[in-house]
């Protein structure tokens, strides 16, 4: 969507979703919901690689199989990944999901844990009834195409998964040794310091 700044001037500003909070975290609302209904709970890490392959699926599938053609039919297009780089774009939204994260731990949304020496997040009742409520055709979209691109990421090793993230962006490994996670210290400092607990959907 595109916003005139001024009526009078030529130069035009585009809004674009991923820059709106409450977008981001729905998308991670969803992706928790789907996690959940597997059975699982997920790290930083395979959280923010489900979160962007999601909103961008034909960077991991085949054109020409039946789930992109499904997704073709929901709304996706290619053209989402064709105006910038991909990994120059994940490695941008995944210094935001720490920040997102500790607003919906902090919201009652998502819940933080440790499992096998690991920070984990799972979405709470709340963050269900949250996600049961979006009913935009974009979130029914979206939760097809975790359902999707979820299963694959979530077969992999910690290693395969940084491996083929490499090849899904086609990026320098060095473009990821940029991302310093925040230990669950900061992550419960920072979602500590984000008092409202306003309802986002």
């Amino acid at each position: 969507m595109s916003v005139e700044s001024d009526p009078n001037d030529n130069a035009a500003s585009t809004l674009r979703a991923e820059s709106v909070p409450a977008f981001r975290m729905a998308q991670i609302i969803l992706v928790l919901v789907g996690a959940r209904a597997q059975g699982r709970k997920l790290d930083m890490e395979r959280l923010s690689m489900i979160e962007f392959l999601s909103a961008n699926p034909f960077l991991v599938l085949d054109a020409e199989s039946p789930a992109s053609s499904q997704l073709r039919l929901q709304g996706f297009g290619r053209h989402s990944i064709n105006y910038a780089s991909p990994g120059q774009r994940y490695v941008s939204r995944r210094e935001r999901v720490a920040s997102d994260i500790a607003r919906l731990v902090s919201f009652g949304l998502v819940e933080l844990s440790a499992s096998e020496g690991q920070r984990v997040f799972a979405v709470t009742e709340l963050g269900q009834q949250s996600a049961e409520s979006l009913c935009s055709v974009y979130a029914d979209a979206y939760r097809l195409s975790v359902a999707t691109v979820a299963p694959i990421v979530m077969k992999l090793s910690s290693t395969k998964m940084r491996e083929q993230l490499e090849t899904w962006l086609r990026v320098d490994p060095v473009l990821f040794d940029l991302i310093d996670t925040p230990n669950i210290d900061e992550l419960e400092i920072e979602a500590s310091m984000l008092a409202s607990r306003d309802i986002l959907f």
